[in-house]
Order: C-alpha cells, then sequence, then structure tokens
C-alpha cells in the first residue's frame, strides 16, 4: 500500500525541523558550556566547530549513500545516534571526550538534516516544500533562542543536550512516512551534466556563505564606522532578522508563477550590485539599505537554490551536500573578511569581497541556467 503524499511530505519537514534544533542552539550551547562547566572562551569555540564539522561528516556520508539508502533505517538509526551520544554527553565533561561524543553528535544530526534536503527533492513543488522548510526553521530559531536561555540558567549543558535529544526521538514518529527508497531519477538528470552542473551549484552555495559570513561577522562594525549610533545599529540588526521571513514568503509566491533559475539569478544579482554599490557609497543610509537586501535575499535564495539542485540533480544527492557547503564556507567567511580588512585596513575591502563572492555564485548559476536552455521543453519544465 502506497503512503499518503501529504504525510509523507509533512514527515520530510518534521524530520529536517528536529535535526536542525542542534544547529540552532549551538550559540547558547557555547555560553552554557563557560558558565556551568568551566570550558574557557576558546575550548567552547572549539567543541562548537567539531561539532560542526560532524555536521558536514553527516551531510558528505548521507551524500555518498543516498542511492543505496533504506531511508527509514538510515534515519532511524541517526536519530538514535544522536540522542544517545546528547545524552552521554551529561557526564563526560573534559575536553577529550566532549569533543569525541559532539562530533557524533554532529555527525548524526547532519546525517538527518541532510537525509530531509535529500528526500525533499523528490517533491512534487520544490520550492513550496523548501519554503516551508526554511520558514519553519526561522520560526524555530526563534523559539530556541527563547527557551535555551531559561533551560540554561536551570540545568546548564545537561538540560540543553536532554532537549536536544528529546527533540530528536519526538521525530522517530515521523519515520514510518519515509520512503524506503528514493524512485528513479527523471531524464532530465540523465547526461554529462548530473556532474558539472550539480558542482557549479554546489560551488554557487559555497560562494554564496562566504559573502554571507564575511558580511554578516562585521555587520555591527560597519554599522557603527558608518556613523549610526550603537543602539540604531542593534535594532537594525534584530529588525533585520525579521525580514528573513519575508524571503520564505516571497519564494513561495514567485515559485507559483514556475521556474527556479531566472529568480535566483534576480535575487543574487540584486545581492551582487546592493553589496558592490555599497562598497562605493559607504555611508548609513546604505548601509541600511544593504542590511535589509541581505536579509530578504537570504532565504530567497536559499530555497531556490535547494529548488535548483533538486531539478539538476534529483537524486538527492547534491542537496545532501548542502549542509557541508555552507558550513565550510561560513567558517571561511569571517576568516576572509579579516584577512582583506587587514591587507586594506577598510571595510570597503569586506563589501567588494562579498559582493564578488555574490557575483561568482551569480555566474556559477549563468551557467547552469544557459546550460538548461539548450535542452528539450520537456526536460526545462519548471526550470
Amino acid at each position: 500500500m502506497q503512503s499518503d503524499p501529504r504525510r509523507v511530505f509533512w514527515a520530510q519537514i518534521a524530520l529536517g525541523l528536529g535535526s536542525v534544533i542542534q544547529i540552532l542552539g549551538m550559540p547558547i550551547i557555547v555560553g552554557a558550556l563557560q558558565d556551568h562547566w568551566g570550558f574557557s572562551a576558546a575550548d567552547a569555540g572549539y567543541i562548537t566547530s567539531i561539532d560542526l564539522a560532524g555536521l558536514c561528516i553527516g551531510a558528505i556520508t548521507t551524500s555518498a549513500w543516498a542511492p543505496k539508502l533504506n531511508w527509514k533505517k538510515y534515519m532511524t538509526a541517526a536519530i538514535v545516534f544522536g540522542a544517545a551520544l546528547n545524552v552521554l554527553s551529561l557526564w563526560f565533561h573534559s575536553f577529550g571526550a566532549l569533543a569525541v561524543l559532539r562530533l557524533g553528535a554532529g555527525l548524526a544530526s547532519g546525517a538527518a538534516y541532510s537525509s530531509s534536503l535529500a528526500l525533499l527533492c523528490g517533491a512534487t513543488d520544490t520550492a513550496r516544500g523548501y519554503s516551508i522548510l526554511i520558514f519553519a526553521q526561522v520560526i524555530a530559531n526563534a523559539i530556541v533562542l527563547a527557551a535555551f536561555p531559561a533551560i540554561d540558567d536551570r540545568w546548564g549543558p545537561a538540560g540543553l543536550f536532554v532537549t536536544i535529544a528529546v527533540v530528536l526521538l519526538a521525530t522517530l514518529f515521523v519515520v514510518p512516512y519515509l520512503p524506503a527508497r528514493r524512485p528513479p531519477m527523471p531524464a532530465h538528470a540523465a547526461g554529462a551534466g548530473r556532474i558539472v552542473l550539480p558542482g557549479l551549484c554546489l560551488a554557487a552555495v559555497a560562494f554564496v556563505y562566504v559573502a554571507i559570513g564575511s558580511f554578516w561577522a562585521y555587520a555591527e562594525r560597519m554599522g557603527l564606522a558608518f556613523g549610526l549610533a550603537p543602539n540604531l545599529v542593534h535594532n537594525l540588526l534584530t529588525a533585520s532578522v525579521l525580514l528573513s521571513s519575508l524571503g520564505c514568503i516571497a519564494a513561495f509566491r514567485v515559485s507559483r508563477a514556475g521556474g527556479q533559475s531566472r529568480p535566483l539569478l534576480a535575487a543574487l544579482g540584486l545581492l551582487a550590485v546592493t553589496l558592490l554599490a555599497h562598497s562605493v557609497s559607504m555611508h548609513g543610509a546604505m548601509y541600511i539599505v544593504t542590511l535589509a537586501m541581505l536579509q530578504v535575499c537570504w532565504n530567497f535564495i536559499d530555497i531556490f537554490q535547494l529548488g535548483t539542485l533538486s531539478f539538476v540533480d534529483p537524486s538527492g544527492r547534491a542537496a545532501a551536500l548542502v549542509p557541508a557547503a555552507q558550513g565550510i564556507a561560513l567558517a571561511i567567511g569571517p576568516a576572509a573578511g579579516a584577512l582583506v580588512l587587514t591587507i586594506g585596513q577598510s571595510y570597503k575591502d569586506v563589501l567588494l569581497l562579498s559582493g564578488g563572492m555574490a557575483a561568482l555564485a551569480t555566474v556559477c548559476y549563468a551557467i547552469v541556467h544557459f546550460a538548461y536552455q539548450h535542452r528539450t521543453p520537456e526536460l526545462r519544465v519548471g526550470f
């Protein structure tokens, strides 16, 4: 008997939402490790980096095994493994032991989240699926940032790790609705482009997140440097985060008109032009425009990046690698920003770096877009 497609869809959304809680809670976990378990700021940061490294390994593992996976068994193993390692973290407070446990917990979380992205590639309307998932993550992020500090105050890191374990175990209830196997790949994925085009898309994901990471790392400092008052900068940063939800809504509405690549190219081009224009016009008003544009485009771009990847590689292998590409790029972004700032001694160079990375992402997707324009109409429906 076939599963109800609606239950399958919402199971995949729930899976992606439950597995990302660990990632969303990392800023609170860093502080909790310092305040309650005596970790230095540096060691707490290293633990977080190790957790993220595990996420990347989990994404790569999922991508490598995707064609052969029994998704129900794989997800059950990842969820149980992740929950167990989070619970075990309660009793191991030395750096070495906790690092090993967090590496494993990150791997499990990354495997589950990547599986959700890979499985959503098979949705009839990928833009709708990814819009709902990312919008739900925005809401979950707000809940986590509100609830985790209260949990930390009462129970410390132990309470945070138990909460993550409980959320993970709750997603076990949706695993029976997942497909055991992915359906065969459609015709538009055939040919040599199965490697080249997804590779270009993943490179673009990395370029986008280097752009975001380098700008966001210095967002507060830039606002102050451009003459805005500290309270105004902080309020703008908070308000700008709320704009990210508009990107989800806009992506959902735009996707109704059909197509993935044109809206994505437009958003990337707009982001690149805004950042580069800001490097020429370095004043407070342009800073506000750039901040708003970045937040509106951020989730919009994420959704259509995943939608485009699901089109060029319906197997889900490329989509499963997105968390790894994002994680590596977010680690590189602030370091790259620091490097150009050290060399140039001006935030203009940070803006040029961010705008240049967004422009490179636009070029990558333009190549993918024009490659599909030469295909027959039936092989590019929805692209």
